[in-house]
């Protein structure tokens, strides 16, 4: 397996695409939030090589990849971590991902089937804040070990309208869960409380919860994989 990754301008920004082995009009469109997503695509292919022909459709994944972590992945304000300030800039980003990036990446594919949102940690986070928004234009949605502890962001998804979604994976790693101090310390009740009001809207079979091995850190572009994946058999 080996796909094409392209440079995509996208107003005054960069932005990239990657395109997966295979022809035609592609059957699903990832906004990918994140900024190492080029760093690890040889280790998403691989992870994904054996499941391309049997499970997985031809897809493609965009990015924008000079976001700020702290500040464009966030919804709103917080201080609540220790020593890092949380800009809240989300809305902003999401204007430029939904509109300008995805348009470019649209234009250059000739189309695709669906469009959905995956992102890792802060990234997490950010999609299913997407996926949320009344404007949303996203079929599908994955948090990968997300942030989802953020403040306030539980009671906020259990309110939100979802109003396109179709499918949605979260995931966590068993050491991420047994973090017990801190705004982190909500990270696996929070994740397991927006998996199942996901559930309850989409039915169980559209809405996946997963339990990786390891720590935040551990086998995050194979984590990437599982998502891509699980959205691709929508």
């Amino acid at each position: 397996m080996k796909g094409t990754c392209e440079t995509l301008r996208v107003g005054g920004r960069r932005g990239v695409l990657y395109l997966s082995p295979g022809g035609g009009v592609r059957a699903l469109l990832v906004a990918c939030c994140g900024d190492r997503l080029e760093d690890m695509l040889p280790e998403i292919e691989r992870f994904l090589a054996p499941r391309m022909e049997a499970d997985v459709s031809p897809f493609a994944l965009a990015s924008l990849p000079d976001a700020d972590w702290d500040a464009d992945y966030t919804p709103w304000p917080s201080t609540e971590l220790n020593g890092r300030e949380m800009a809240g800039r989300a809305d902003a980003l999401l204007d430029a991902t939904q509109g300008p990036l995805l348009s470019a990446a649209l234009d250059r594919l000739g189309g695709a089937a669906r469009v959905g949102i995956l992102g890792y940690s802060l990234g997490g986070l950010f999609a299913l804040y997407a996926a949320s928004k009344p404007d949303s234009p996203f079929d599908c949605a994955a948090s990968v070990s997300g942030a989802l502890w953020y403040e306030r962001f539980a009671d906020y998804a259990a309110q939100a309208p979802f109003p396109r979604l179709m499918r949605a994976y979260v995931s966590l790693g068993l050491k991420e869960a047994k973090t017990s101090r801190g705004p982190m310390g909500r990270n696996k009740a929070a994740s397991e409380a927006i998996h199942a009001l996901l559930a309850a809207r989409l039915g169980d079979e559209n809405a996946a919860f997963e339990w990786n091995n390891g720590n935040h850190f551990f086998e995050v572009p194979q984590r990437i994989g599982k998502a891509i994946a699980y959205l691709c058999k929508l």
